[in-house]
């Protein structure tokens, strides 16, 4: 049981890992209650996003202390009522959208992983289909392809602009073709800052002298390689998406100026989110 429970923690089924518990142990029910009520109090907007996610990972982790307490190994039960049904298709198919449902692609940088994620776990549970690409992209998928493929759909892009989507040129790329070209218009682009430091004066200049350092040293081992007779299509690709990024970054910047980009920043995270929501709603 205690591997059943373990999984059922790990698949985000807390309900039914704990109505399981309950079956073997009345100190279950103590950890139910703290459950239900703190679910109760997140709908009712009595607590923030992230304290309702603190609460949860205590009551998983003294769940998973209270299984290892209980002897023996009974038979797995399946637990059968339509809220825990919910749940299991919430979690184990979430790239499936729900018929009728809104997606919501979420655009980030790899090292805004963490708040991507954190964004994902947020829009599910208030019943969005959320698209992330490090678990919709296949083996061997060519990225960007997935990326464009993406933006095709009908929906939302959740857009994380910060100063690592910028320097990668992957938010500055999508900004650019949702502001200006017709090839997205199925999709409603939704910019949300979780660093203003593209506000910041000199920033501009700061991150192009970046840009052509790296670019200077493309060059240096583009004549080396040509010298040494070995292919450069590889550098040349890399040459040719930072050029671009330079070329294209003071327009970016000025662009994500004039909207209105919405704070998800630290202790801003739910207000943000909040409005975040709100606005995807009111698009329906």
């Amino acid at each position: 049981m205690k591997e059943q429970i373990q999984q059922l923690i790990a698949d985000g089924r807390t309900e039914e890992a704990l109505a399981l518990l309950a079956q073997h142990s009345s100190d279950a029910l103590l950890l139910q209650a703290r459950y239900n009520n703190g679910k109760k109090q997140y709908n009712m907007g009595l607590i923030e996003f992230s304290e309702w996610q603190r609460t949860q990972a205590q009551i998983n982790y003294a769940a998973l202390e209270l299984s290892n307490s209980i002897k023996g190994n009974p038979k797995p039960v399946e637990i059968k009522n339509q809220e825990s049904e919910n749940i299991k298709q919430q979690h184990l198919e979430p790239k499936s959208p729900k018929q009728g449902g809104v997606d919501v692609f979420i655009s980030y940088n790899s090292k805004d992983r963490s708040i991507a994620n954190h964004i994902r776990d947020y829009l599910r549970l208030h019943n969005f289909t959320v698209t992330i690409d490090h678990e919709a992209v296949k083996a061997a998928e060519d990225i960007k392809s997935f990326i464009q493929n993406q933006m095709k759909k009908k929906g939302f892009i959740l857009s994380l602009v910060s100063s690592n989507s910028l320097r990668s040129g992957w938010v500055g790329m999508e900004s650019n073709l949702a502001f200006y070209s017709d090839l997205f218009e199925t999709r409603q682009f939704i910019p949300v800052t979780i660093d203003a430091a593209f506000r910041e004066n000199g920033f501009v200049i700061k991150e192009v002298k970046n840009l052509d350092a790296q670019l200077e040293e493309i060059y240096k081992e583009i004549e080396e390689r040509r010298t040494l007779r070995i292919p450069i299509e590889d550098l040349k690709d890399e040459e040719g998406r930072l050029t671009e990024l330079r070329n294209n970054l003071p327009k970016i910047v000025q662009r994500l100026k004039a909207i209105n980009t919405i704070d998800i920043n630290g202790d801003n995270f739910d207000r943000g989110m909040h409005a975040v929501v709100d606005a995807m709603r009111s698009w329906e």
